[in-house]
Order: structure tokens, then C-alpha cells, then sequence
């Protein structure tokens, strides 16, 4: 049915749970895997305007959350590797997680996203959004969702 799997990954422990069961899903299918993490750029606030920020220290920002976003990623190749899942890595920088998601699904040409939700409702859910909600409301790609 599906051919190519998008596994996001935001190095949660729910995250790590839909990792095995999307790999899972791949094996069983005979798909192969993108693992996907949407690295957030340094956020503004720390160096924009009016605020004085050693560049050092915006770049050592940088490095780590590329290093964190790489991490997360080799979570999924991992997992892959074990299960002799075919196996893609993808880290883009994103404002706005959700979109780096489903972009990443049309540009590797995915056939479905596979992604963990938190379950945050009510207050909690509000306050923090839900990434997972960003998906299925703007993905034009089937979504499964992993809880």
C-alpha cells in the first residue's frame, strides 16, 4: 500500500515509540523510510534587534541544535538499520515544525507521514499546540497518527 514512509522524530520518548512502530509498518510493507527532524533556528529574541548577542554564542546555538536534530534522526536510521528497512536521513531548518513536515513529505515524494501525538488536551493542548494537529489539518499526504 505504502511505498515510502515519512518518520518525523522530535527526539521525544513518544516519538521513540512511533520510530519502532513506523519501521515496523516499513518492514511489514516493504517501504522504505525518511527520517525526518525539523531543526527551529536560533529563535530571534536572542539576537535581534535591540539585543546584543556574541555571534559565538549563535553559532554554538546553531551547532547544537543541528547536533540534537542529527541525533534524532540517527534514532530512526537505528531503528531501520535493525529491521533491514531502507533508509533516508533528513534534517531542514523550519520556523514552523509542522510545515518543515509536510514539505519534507511532497519533496522526498512520501506516500504517507507517520508521526507520534503527545495527547495534550485542553489547557496543556492550547498552550503548546500540537504539531501533530499542524499536519493533519494542512497535509495533503495520508497522516498516521501513533499514540
Amino acid at each position: 500500500m505504502f511505498k515510502h514512509i515519512l518518520i518525523p522524530t522530535d527526539g521525544s520518548r513518544v516519538a521513540a515509540k512511533a520510530i519502532k512502530a513506523g519501521v515496523a509498518v516499513a518492514k511489514e510493507m516493504g517501504a522504505r523510510v525518511t527520517g525526518y527532524c525539523a531543526q527551529e533556528p536560533v529563535p530571534a529574541h536572542i539576537y535581534g534587534e535591540g539585543y546584543m548577542a556574541d555571534r559565538e554564542i549563535v553559532a554554538e546555538f546553531e551547532r547544537r541544535a543541528h547536533a540534537h536534530a542529527q541525533r534524532c534522526v540517527e534514532e530512526v536510521a537505528a531503528a531501520a538499520k535493525a529491521q533491514g528497512v531502507r533508509f533516508e536521513p533528513l534534517v531542514t531548518k523550519s520556523n514552523l515544525p509542522y510545515r518543515g513536515i509536510i514539505e519534507a513529505a511532497q519533496q522526498r515524494k512520501c506516500d504517507v507521514i507517520f508521526i507520534a501525538s503527545h495527547g495534550y488536551r485542553g489547557l496543556t493542548g492550547l498552550l503548546l499546540g500540537s504539531v501533530t494537529q499542524e499536519v493533519l489539518a494542512h497535509s495533503k499526504i495520508p497522516v498516521l497518527v501513533f499514540r
